[in-house]
């Protein structure tokens, strides 16, 4: 089936702007996060024979190192250490409210949003230095950054889902690793889950899956080239899935979409190209579960077509790109571009 451009709802003229609002003030947020994750949890005098120490906490179940006896030095550290966590405590507070004015923008014009419990988790991700460096968000999940990216409503794909797929990209092409904190010194993803929800533990029979308490699923996948993951990493994600390589290919999406209660939430996903066909391959796959095959089927060909009518100048599906496709999937590329009558400019 090939979907027509009419097929696809344009989002409303102010869409742009308020797009590139909401983006402006969750950075805004996430900078200030990212201070206050990186400074100590507390700092505080205490006395001991007499004598006041300074003593740090670094996070909130820590014990206390004292850092030296009060003096000159540790008064002025003590000062800076409260003033830098007072100005990000207000930018954070001052970010927050102007999200909620700009997400309830946002969500007026009618534009895709993600579950407050999605946002949460994505944020926190994200000010851990996991997103955009070491995971990519995929599967169905990733379609809300697809309908922004081309500014339109997709006739199929942005559908309801069970589940919450992540991809391991740490030191691939698609991996900003030039963002904070260093990997060696980020939190592993488990860590992440449960400051958002301590009720999250790794399935036992799917090693490469964490559940929570209400059965809500995140998985880990890994393309083969990206093993063996980090020691710190409890997930273990099969690292045989060769389809998973198609997805670190091209150039990754970032984008911010509001929350149903009018947060926002970072999504970093593939190269839209790329994961249609990925897609379409999945549909194929023998393997793969036959009652998420039809859906599988409908994001790779609504995607392919939001490509060559949206997204043309930022993603073009030209004679370089498709000489860049393995063999399986130029196959599937030519069988649609012949069904769609798309020809490949040169």
């Amino acid at each position: 089936m090939a979907y027509k451009k009419t097929d696809f709802i344009p989002f409303p003229s102010d869409s742009e702007q308020v797009l590139a609002n909401l983006e402006a003030a969750y950075d805004q947020w996430h900078q200030s996060r990212q201070v206050l994750a990186e400074l100590p949890m507390s700092m505080f005098w205490q006395g001991k024979s007499g004598v006041e120490y300074l003593a740090v906490k670094e996070l909130g179940n820590d014990n206390a190192t004292t850092k030296g006896a009060r003096s000159p030095e540790t008064e002025a550290r003590f000062a800076a250490f409260t003033e830098d966590k007072a100005r990000a405590k207000q930018r954070s507070s001052d970010a927050d409210s102007l999200i909620d004015q700009r997400a309830r923008q946002y969500r007026a014009l009618r534009m895709p949003t993600m579950t407050d419990g999605q946002g949460e988790l994505l944020r926190a991700l994200d000010v851990a230095g996991l997103l955009r460096n070491d995971l990519l968000v995929v599967g169905t999940n990733a379609f809300a950054a697809y309908e922004t990216l081309c500014r339109v409503k997709f006739p199929a794909g942005n559908e309801p889902t069970q589940d919450f797929d992540l991809a391991w990209c740490r030191g691939s092409g698609v991996s900003l690793s030039q963002a904070s904190p260093a990997a060696a010194d980020r939190k592993s993803l488990m860590a992440v889950l449960r400051s958002v929800d301590p009720t999250y533990d790794l399935n036992r029979k799917k090693p490469y899956q964490a559940v929570n308490r209400t059965g809500y699923e995140v998985e880990l996948l890994a393309a083969p080239s990206m093993a063996p993951l980090p020691s710190s990493e409890s997930f273990e994600p099969m690292v045989s899935l060769v389809e998973q390589e198609w997805l670190l290919k091209g150039k990754a999406v970032f984008s911010v979409v509001a929350t149903q209660r009018y947060r926002a939430c970072p999504l970093y996903v593939p190269d839209p190209r790329w994961m249609a066909l990925h897609k379409l391959w999945l549909a194929q796959k023998p393997e793969r579960n036959i009652q998420k095959k039809p859906k599988d089927e409908r994001q790779g060909l609504v995607l392919l077509d939001a490509c060559r009518y949206f997204l043309t100048d930022l993603y073009p599906m030209d004679i370089d790109f498709v000489l860049e496709l393995p063999v399986e999937l130029r196959d599937l590329f030519n069988d649609w571009a012949k069904q769609a009558g798309y020809k490949p400019s040169m």
